[in-house]
């Protein structure tokens, strides 16, 4: 399957500003969310932390260039479920990048609460990798919408579509704007976004 220059048309557009405002609104709910039950959020950080603990290991062990491969490759396995998943059920791709806003403003404010280092200095250390990597993810998002939605329409008899494996082709045009971007992120994220995060007070 040869895949052609990527066109990102009006439906693409749309779609990615909605991906983006969903990463903005989960990131908002997060943070409100702490404040509202701050005992609960932390409850399920804790255990969401324990979960993450072997591949946390696994990248402190790891040689710079190791902890961006891992790094890469766990981006990569998000953007590809929200890809494929979003061609059968085109609303999931938004749930992703909701609950990666969402999870980004919870950890927002349990670092600012809990380890003495501000919300902003937080923010400010992900912006260098975070300007890569959320639209990354929220192209990412947008493909999966597109395509899923396109796919239905075909398969309710709504609209007239080029198909399944065409759709699917269109959507993955993108594929290689999104490896670059994840690429760049992970580099950025080990090399450049620890130095910008202040240590604990």
């Amino acid at each position: 399957m040869t895949l052609h220059k990527p066109a990102f048309t009006r439906a693409y557009r749309l779609t990615f500003a909605l991906s983006l405002f969903s990463f903005i609104i989960g990131a908002a709910f997060g943070y409100g969310f702490w404040q509202e039950n701050p005992e609960l959020v932390k409850s399920f950080l804790h255990g969401l932390l324990e979960q993450l603990q072997e591949l946390t290991e696994k990248i402190n062990r790891s040689s710079w260039f190791g902890q961006a491969l891992i790094i890469f490759l766990n981006n990569l396995r998000v953007s590809s479920l929200m890809i494929f998943l979003g061609g059968i059920f085109p609303f999931l791709p938004l749930l992703i990048t909701y609950s990666n806003g969402m999870f980004i403003g919870i950890m927002a404010a349990y670092i600012g609460a809990n380890q003495q280092i501000t919300t902003e200095a937080f923010i400010i250390s992900l912006l260098p990798h975070g300007v890569f990597e959320i639209p990354a993810f929220v192209l990412a998002s947008a493909v999966g919408v597109v395509w899923g939605t396109r796919n239905w329409l075909k398969w309710l008899d709504i609209r007239k579509s080029p198909g399944f494996l065409q759709n699917m082709k269109n959507g993955l045009s993108f594929f290689p704007v999104i490896l670059f971007l994840l690429f760049i992120a992970a580099l950025v994220e080990v090399l450049i976004s620890p130095s910008l995060l202040p240590a604990p007070i």
